[in-house]
């Protein structure tokens, strides 16, 4: 069916809600208006009746014109049983002229295999309507290549109430894509759809809240209050790690505090890994580009920094951060030794849940609080965050499917409301879940295989529609730390957000730099501060032989292209 036929639809649904709504809220034999007749001798009822008729049988002619159809719909990871879902979706839409007949056909990929079979469906173009891509699947390479509608028309539009409520104007922003031309140009699109439940998870530490109760520690409520505990913790726990660290550690690091002084690293620059993070400075309106600089780059490089940032201040935040070297495990980076319980463990926000009920597994009378790394996060501050506010997981819709408006009209409706969106995430409420509150659920006794499961982070994510566990209920400061990160006044959009680096010029130098800098291990602290700065030093001449300095010039080159197409606009 044509777009415009579904649209016409919607008008007249909308007109014949509006009025019947008129008919009830405005005639009555009390106000006089209920029969008084017009210039032709009709009542008034009669007139609206005859509206109303009329109305009724264009969306009934319009609703004719649509065929049935059957998304075929492909979520990453297994979801069990979704049949009552569906049945229940069917029994809930009814009596929708349109939505009565778009029937859905679910499968899944284990994720193992998930990027193969994609990659492959693509190619051959198979018969999916809604597909889940991650960005680790290669979303970018399959939009530059053309292989997804766009559906930007979709958004901020009134004839898609659910997709406007649900997509704000600067979540619609964060998930248009520019792609870039060959003669240097972009063009947008929106090319997916986004599913989170928040645009970036607050990272920090669970810590042993019981440990600090027993030796009277302060309050963890900064980093030396923090420091203070895991030292109390190792000299009197000699079974016990000061810090689990596992693999990431951005302890009072610039990736938050610098994007306030238009200093930005983040995924889509960091393109030699996680070792080697580059820093992008921009003016103070972020529209030009200053420079972008590495950890080791001299002080020429620095100087064209933002006031504060001309000098190493990345080799110096490494250097600082071996202070805790001593508390960490010493086996850090291995994975065939079991690492022991320790005073404080990495942790986001919305993991902690997970891993203290693990903890508690093996040790039921331990106590746990949380730890916020950044400053202005931990003191709940509007705009703390600044970042692309969205994740890696994406719905898309192939470009070659014909059901583009069915499929849509689909994720108006369950995006559209509370009730339509638990219904996919959480199943049938009653049976599967109850209601805690407006804004949580309790799990149920259901046995596990009558239990509906789907795969949130691959179907159904939004920030708009988030029921919070009876854990997170029930636990005041956890509690008050979701509802930060789920307040969209808590974030602020990345002038980076949607660049995408075309490395295609420079793929060799990339590779090569990459290279050098997997063999690093700085992210683990595995070096003292001496030997730390010496490292990066070594890095940096090798990678300076490899085209260090030709990268760097087609980085800012690029992403002064992207900041004025998207400044054009």
């Amino acid at each position: 069916m044509k777009k415009e036929k579904l649209l016409k639809k919607a008008t007249s649904v909308a007109l014949v809600s509006a009025l019947a709504l008129s008919m009830t809220a405005c005639g009555s034999s009390s106000d006089g208006g209920a029969n008084v007749a017009d210039a032709s001798g009709a009542t008034n009822a009669e007139t609206t009746a005859e509206s109303v008729g009329d109305a009724a049988t264009e969306t009934e002619e319009t609703a004719e014109d649509f065929e049935e159809v059957t998304l075929n719909i492909r979520v990453m990871n297994e979801y069990r049983n979704l049949d009552k879902v569906v049945e229940k979706y069917e029994e809930m839409v009814a009596d929708d002229p349109i939505l009565s007949k778009i029937h859905l056909n679910f499968s899944y990929v284990a994720g193992g295999d998930y990027k193969d079979k994609l990659t492959m469906a693509l190619a051959a173009q198979e018969d999916y309507d809604l597909m889940f891509c991650g960005g680790w699947h290669g979303l970018s390479s399959f939009i530059q290549e053309g292989d997804f509608a766009d559906l930007t028309e979709y958004y901020n539009n009134d004839d898609y109430p659910g997709l406007k409520a649900a997509f704000s104007e600067d979540f619609t922003k964060a998930m248009t894509t520019y792609i870039r031309q060959e003669d240097g140009t972009y063009k947008t699109g929106i090319y997916g759809i986004n599913l989170a439940s928040f645009y970036e998870d607050s990272r920090g530490f669970m810590y042993r809240e019981d440990l600090r109760e027993k030796y009277n520690c302060d309050p963890i409520t900064d980093e030396e209050s923090l420091m203070a505990f895991v030292q109390t913790v190792a000299e009197n726990e000699p079974d016990m790690e000061g810090v689990s660290l596992y693999n990431f550690f951005r302890l009072d690091s610039p990736w938050y505090t610098a994007k306030h002084d238009h200093v930005y690293t983040q995924d889509n620059v960091n393109i030699f890994g996680d070792q080697t993070w580059v820093y992008v400075g921009l003016s103070d309106d972020d529209t030009t580009v200053l420079n972008a600089v590495v950890a080791g780059d001299d002080e020429t490089a620095y100087e064209l920094m933002p006031e504060g940032y001309q000098y190493d201040f990345i080799t110096e935040y490494t250097q600082d951060r071996t202070k805790w070297n001593d508390y960490l495990f010493e086996s850090r980076g291995t994975t065939d030794v079991v690492e022991p319980d320790a005073a404080i463990t990495y942790c986001a926000l919305t993991e902690y849940e997970s891993k203290v009920k693990t903890a508690l597994e093996s040790n039921p009378d331990a106590k746990f609080g949380f730890y916020v790394i950044d400053d202005a996060q931990r003191n709940q501050e509007e705009g703390a965050v600044v970042c692309d506010m969205v994740t890696n997981n994406w719905l898309v819709v192939p470009e070659w499917s014909d059901k583009v408006d069915a499929t849509m009209k689909f994720l108006d409706w369950m995006f559209g409301s509370q009730e339509a969106h638990d219904l996919f995430e959480l199943g049938i409420e009653g049976e599967d879940w109850a209601a805690n509150g407006t804004d949580g659920y309790i799990a149920t006794d259901i046995s596990e295989d009558k239990k509906y499961f789907m795969p949130s982070y691959s179907f159904t994510l939004n920030p708009n529609y988030v029921r919070k566990s009876e854990f997170v209920m029930n636990d005041e400061a956890i509690n008050s730390q979701y509802d930060y990160i789920l307040d969209e006044s808590t974030y602020k959009l990345s002038p980076l957000a949607g660049f995408v680096f075309d490395a295609s010029s420079v793929e060799t130098e990339v590779a090569n730099i990459s290279a050098l800098s997997n063999e690093l291990q700085l992210t683990l602290s595995m070096y003292d501060a001496e030997t730390a700065a010496q490292k990066i030093a070594e890095w940096h001449t090798e990678a300076e032989k490899v085209g260090l300095e030709a990268v760097r010039a087609e980085l800012v080159k690029q992403i002064q292209e992207f900041l004025d197409a998207k400044n054009s606009n």
